[in-house]
């Protein structure tokens, strides 16, 4: 009797439309193993049907009530009724979760993390404490868990001063596999166990890179264009954007941009104003693959102002495709790495104007920079490589249960 195909349950915050990369990292996971089945539970969103197809092995649960990216002009009682509606949806997870049949269970972020942000903002408040580890588990009825981090195990970071160590414990206490994206995550989950080996002797912790479609995201001639054409493609909201405003207000000479990104109703109304101008081509959330290849073929650069620890997507897939990266300095900013892959900065605007000046004074370095980054994510987060590490924790998952 042929073995049935086992089933992963990934569970995620965004899942088409997004307005971010964590989606094409589910996706390519989902895609790319052929030896598993995968369902991805994922909050509904306005316009989206309850229940999709990615193929015949991947399919997309959408739970409600539906999340609403954050409009420009605040709703009457919005914080109370953005906790209703959290509450609402984590009970339909968890019912969505006992109603499917599921072998491992994938956990990409905790599906009430916001409880733990403000129970970190309390100081230590223990009851509230208590209470995000209680609400963030969910049903894996004794199958295996693999946890994500996608910047948990970064914080405190210079963008955010939560103190979170205590909920981080608790991950490394609830999973059986903890998933590291980032080098600096890694070593802090590591710190971690190895604080206390005996309390944490359940969990072993990989430092496993984003998979990165290579052959996708690949390298393209660079834009015939007089100008240097600079590109940012991280979210809206995130840290930074303060810094990419000034810039397009006072551009270097011999400077365009492309800006893309994902950005919600609130983001628009608040940034859009201030990114128009003649040097600026503005297109907001591109969602398929091959629009954001297109929009990495256009630019000669990618800026990336984020301010802390860890390296975003966009990113990753800017230098897969043979774009150097300028971004801020930081403890840990691989595989962005100064004068090598990229070139780092002071959040500054008279820094980042340097750098930008050079490299439109020099497009051999501009060249010679993107096909070091390219080289470098082409070793290590090329999709089959990556994959195949996440497939044998997976298999390992099965094992042993």
């Amino acid at each position: 009797m042929a073995r049935e195909t086992p089933t992963v349950a990934h569970v995620t915050p965004w899942y088409l439309p997004h307005i971010g990369g964590l989606e094409r990292h589910v996706e390519s996971i989902s895609t790319g193993l052929p030896g598993f089945n995968f369902i991805i539970f994922t909050p509904r969103m306005p316009g989206t049907s309850a229940t999709d197809k990615l193929d015949d092995r991947v399919q997309i649960h959408r739970f409600g009530p539906p999340k609403f990216p954050a409009e420009p002009r605040g709703r009457p009682f919005a914080a109370p009724r953005d906790w209703i509606a959290r509450s609402a949806r984590l009970a339909n997870l968890r019912k969505a979760l006992r109603e499917n049949r599921f072998d491992i269970l994938h956990v990409h972020r905790p599906p009430i993390i916001e409880l733990a942000y403000l129970a970190a903002s309390r100081g230590q408040n223990v009851p509230l404490q208590r209470l995000s580890r209680q609400l963030n588990r969910l049903p894996n009825y004794g199958k295996g868990q693999v946890f994500t981090d996608h910047g948990l195990f970064i914080l405190p970071s210079s963008t955010s001063p939560l103190e979170l160590r205590w909920f981080m414990e608790w991950v490394l206490e609830e999973y059986d596999h903890v998933i590291c994206v980032d080098p600096s995550g890694y070593e802090r989950a590591a710190a971690i166990r190895d604080s206390d080996p005996t309390r944490f002797s359940s969990v072993t912790i990989h430092y496993i890179p984003q998979p990165i479609d290579t052959n996708h995201f690949r390298p393209t001639p660079m834009p015939d264009s007089k100008d240097l054409v600079v590109g940012y493609s991280g979210r809206w909201e995130r840290d930074g954007m303060f810094l990419l405003e000034s810039l397009v207000a006072n551009p270097p000479l011999g400077v365009r941009f492309v800006i893309s990104g994902g950005a919600t109703p609130r983001d628009l109304d608040r940034f859009a104003p201030s990114l128009k101008g003649d040097t600026v081509d503005l297109q907001p959330n591109l969602l398929s693959t091959a629009d954001l290849a297109r929009f990495y073929h256009r630019i000669h650069v990618l800026v990336d102002f984020y301010r802390g620890d860890g390296t975003g997507r966009s990113v990753i897939e800017a230098m897969a495709s043979g774009r150097a990266v300028v971004r801020i300095r930081a403890r840990d900013t691989y595989p962005v790495v100064d004068g090598e892959t990229g070139i780092l900065v002071d959040p500054s605007l008279k820094s980042i104007h340097a750098a930008l000046g050079d490299l439109a004074a020099n497009p051999d370095q501009v060249f010679k920079l993107g096909r070091a980054a390219r080289e470098a994510v082409a070793q290590n987060y090329a999709l089959r490589r990556v994959l195949q590490r996440i497939d044998a924790i997976y298999w390992r998952c099965l094992r042993d249960q």
